[in-house]
Parts: C-alpha cells; structure tokens; sequence
C-alpha cells in the first residue's frame, strides 16, 4: 500500500545473472519489420556466452527504461476515477435532460388528452341537442301543417253547383253536397251519423 518501488539497472548488483531469454523482450515491444513481430524461438540461435554478459546489462537497461516509459503512459487509478467521474456526470446531466424532457412531454400529453374528453363531452351533448332540435322541429312542422289545414276549412269555395232561383240554405246544401261525396268516397267510414 505503500509507494511501488522501482529498481535502476544501476542498482543492480553485478553478481545477480539474469536468464539471456530476459533480453528477448524487444520484438514483443517493438517488434522490427524484419522479425515479423514473433518472439525468438527455440529454432533461433542462442547468444554466445561471451558477447552475452556485455550487451546483458545494456539491454536490461533498455528494458528497464522501456518499461518506465510504458508505465509512465499508462494510466493512473486517479486518472481513471477522474475520467469515469467525468463521464458519469455528462451521463447524468444527459439523463437530467433526457428525463425534463419527458416530463414536459407527459405534461403536455396529459394536457392534449384533457382537452380531447372536453371535446368529447362537448360533441355528445351537441348532437343530442341536435337530435332534440330535429325532434322539436319535425313536431314544428306537423303543428304548422296541421294548422294550415284548419285554415284552409273556413274558405272552402264550391264549384260546378247549379244556383237556384229560390232562396235555399246555403248550409244544407252543402252538406248534403258532402254527405254524397264522402260516402261515395268510404261509405264505411261515416255510417248514419247525424250532423
């Protein structure tokens, strides 16, 4: 928990050998266009002895200094906790939006529905106020006609009867005249009614 210590090549006691192979570490860190980016295998020549131990302790050198580099790119617990901060507040102002919005639009959506049932209610009540209105004038229209009618009997003008020189009453006449047509007409209807 404490700090990560690191050792320098320098501080490496000259007694310790390190394994050749360690040295094989390149072409997996850089490999070269020649290799083909494959590690040396078993088929590669091994280094001499001799020339090992002087260019050993140059390319742990390289190694070391390669992996600092490595380890001073990566990133740190504290920049990963900034970033994931970072990316959980734009994610939550995105949502804080995200969700204003949906409110506004269920708020106008209640407010639309509303409006559509007043609507609604008011279209009912109108055509049944229409319907009653037509009712009313229909019932309008049988009352005018029936009226019509009962005028029209206070000047019913006769035609085609003879006039006589004496003075008969114009009222037995006529109905006598009516009598005639109507039972010509339904003599069922009237039977032996006395006017």
């Amino acid at each position: 928990m404490g700090r990560n210590r690191r050792t320098e090549p320098s501080q490496t006691p000259r007694g310790s050998q390190q394994h050749p192979s360690q040295g094989l570490m390149d072409p997996f860190l850089h490999p070269t266009p020649g290799s083909g980016g494959e590690p040396a295998g078993p088929s590669s020549t091994p280094p001499s002895p001799a020339s090992s131990s002087g260019t050993e302790h140059s390319s742990l050198a390289r190694i070391g200094e390669e992996l600092r580099s490595i380890a001073a790119s990566m990133a740190t617990k504290t920049d990963l906790l900034t970033l994931t901060t970072t990316i959980q507040d734009a994610l939550r102002s995105e949502m804080a939006d995200i969700r204003t919005e949906v409110t506004a639009h269920g708020t106008r959506i209640e407010a639309l529905e509303t409006a559509m049932e007043t609507q609604s209610s008011r279209i009912s009540s109108t055509d049944l106020a229409i319907a009653r209105q037509g009712d009313m004038l229909l019932d309008m229209r049988r009352h005018l006609e029936d009226l019509d009618n009962r005028g029209r009997r206070c000047n019913i003008r006769v035609r085609g009867v003879p006039e006589t020189e004496g003075g008969e009453n114009a009222a037995e006449v006529l109905s006598g005249l009516f009598k005639m047509l109507l039972q010509a007409e339904a003599p069922e209807r009237f039977g032996d009614e006395n006017p």
